[in-house]
């Protein structure tokens, strides 16, 4: 338990001295007030919490700049900018995993990986509402972002699978699952198998924005809470 808290001391007066070399150099005296009564806290917990004061004050400055930044940019683009992103990433992952470098193994002994995946996805799209509302878009934006983000990202995902499967068809059926698929869904033709289940593609989509939105939407209260603590610091 000691080492516990002396762990948690070392860490509060580190953050102070991070928040010190980063601070305006009109706000280093209040990381530096905040550096001379750490002692006087007691316990490493209570520590930690009053040093993150330090970080108040860096990040009430660096804010500001960051939202005239994201200001000038095209509205359209303030929404839709973390989606295209995440969008290129996944189709160069796509088409690598898929057509260049193709997987010969089965989809079962990746489970973990693809529930870590998933994690990381909404942790994303929780991101991308923390910042658009930590810029000064309102909670109801930051929803807004997350779903646009999901809806953008996954949709073009699985547009470049359906475009992979028509165009690269001999090689898809390499793949086990899908072979193993064909092989016991009584089709005869490949085509149709792998394009059978592009119809719900809409649902999918409805689905994936309603869990952007829930995700940029905790984001976005998120950033509102800590945007508080920032003003308060200043």
């Amino acid at each position: 338990m000691r080492a516990f808290e002396r762990l948690l001391s070392a860490t509060a007066r580190r953050v102070l001295a991070w928040s010190g070399r980063h601070a305006e150099p009109s706000r280093r005296p209040w990381v530096d007030a905040l550096g001379g009564e750490l002692e006087l806290v007691e316990g490493g917990p209570a520590r930690l919490l009053w040093a993150l004061g330090g970080l108040s004050i860096v990040c009430s400055t660096r804010r500001t700049t960051l939202t005239r930044i994201w200001r000038s940019l095209p509205g359209p683009l303030r929404i839709g900018v973390f989606g295209i992103a995440l969008a290129v990433v996944g189709v160069v992952a796509i088409v690598w995993s898929n057509v260049i470098v193709p997987s010969h193994e089965s989809d079962d002994e990746y489970t973990t990986w693809y529930l870590v995946g998933y994690l990381v996805l909404f942790a994303y799209f929780g991101a991308s509402g923390f910042l658009a509302a930590w810029t000064g878009s309102s909670i109801r934006d930051a929803a807004l972002t997350g779903a646009i983000t999901a809806v953008i990202s996954i949709g073009i995902a699985l547009v470049t699978f359906i475009v992979i499967d028509n165009l690269f068809l001999d090689v898809v059926m390499q793949q086990p699952d899908k072979a193993n698929g064909f092989a016991h869904s009584g089709m005869t033709s490949q085509r149709d198998y792998v394009n059978q289940g592009n119809f719900a593609l809409p649902f999918v989509l409805l689905t994936v924005a309603s869990i952007g939105a829930g995700c940029g939407l905790f984001g976005g209260l998120l950033a509102h809470l800590l945007g508080r603590r920032c003003a308060a610091a200043v």
